[in-house]
C-alpha cells in the first residue's frame, strides 16, 4: 500500500493520490447524476465517465512508468480526456445559454 511519504518515488506517489482524487470525484458525480434535472443529466454522465477514465490513466501511468519515456500512447489517452474536460465546459456553457432563454 502506498502511503504518504512511504515511497522513494514521489511521482508514483503523486499519481496514486491523483488517481484516487479523480476516481473519487467520479463516484461523487455519479451519485449526483441521479439528482440532476434532465437537460443536465447527459452532460453530467459524460463528465463522470471522462473523469473516471482520466483517473484510470493515472493508474496505468503507475504501472508503465509514465507517458514521457515509456508509453507515448498514454500521453494521447490523457490528452483525449483533457480535451473531454474542455468539451464538458463548452457543453455546460451551451446548456446554460439554452436554459436562460
Amino acid at each position: 500500500m502506498i502511503g504518504l511519504g512511504s515511497t522513494a518515488n514521489i511521482f508514483a506517489e503523486f499519481n496514486f493520490y491523483e488517481a484516487f482524487f479523480w476516481i473519487g470525484l467520479s463516484i461523487i458525480l455519479s451519485v449526483l447524476t441521479l439528482t440532476i434535472e434532465r437537460p443536465y443529466r447527459n452532460w453530467m454522465m459524460f463528465n463522470t465517465v471522462n473523469i473516471f477514465l482520466f483517473g484510470v490513466t493515472d493508474i496505468v501511468e503507475l504501472y508503465t512508468g509514465g507517458f514521457l519515456h515509456t508509453a507515448g500512447w498514454l500521453l494521447v489517452w490523457k490528452a483525449i480526456h483533457v480535451a473531454g474536460l474542455v468539451v464538458g465546459v463548452g457543453w455546460y456553457l451551451q446548456l446554460r445559454l439554452k436554459t436562460r432563454k
